[in-house]
């Protein structure tokens, strides 16, 4: 029972740890509006994320390095989409400066925006399902 209650604690943990990567890769951009860049943000789980699923988990050295290696591999797939997302951010802010509004422009950069978003949840879960199943019962 114990093990299983740290299993979904860690899982929830990696799960609420991505929704707020998730949300902390759009909200930068709408608080620095006006005022630059804004902080540095990183846009994927480092080696904490790691050591702080293998002491909730009591992942084993041979499952703490497979989920190195997924988020390695996840960072890979997901650098891309945020630096196209940011593109996209740029792109939107630069069509609505100073009032302007082109509804066309902006809803054709709002679904580029959303397919992206889309692309990144996928990647998410997938990560997260590949996770999942390097886990035992224990």
């Amino acid at each position: 029972m114990r093990n299983r209650i740290l299993t979904f604690g860690g899982i929830a943990a990696l799960v609420i740890g991505l929704s707020v990567f998730a949300v902390g890769h759009i909200l930068p951009g709408i608080h620095a509006q006006g005022r630059g860049e804004g902080l540095p943000r990183k846009h994927f789980p480092g080696p904490e994320m790691v050591e702080h699923m293998s002491r909730v988990l009591n992942l084993t050295d041979a499952q703490k390095a497979q989920v190195k290696t997924i988020f390695e591999s996840a960072r890979a797939v997901s650098e891309p989409l945020h630096t196209r997302m940011d593109e996209v951010h740029k792109q939107l802010e630069a069509a609505t400066a100073n009032g302007q509004f082109d509804e066309a422009q902006v809803r054709a950069l709002a679904n580029q925006q959303a397919q992206i978003m889309a692309d990144t949840i996928v990647e998410h879960e997938r990560t997260k399902s590949k996770i999942y199943a390097i886990l035992t019962p224990e």
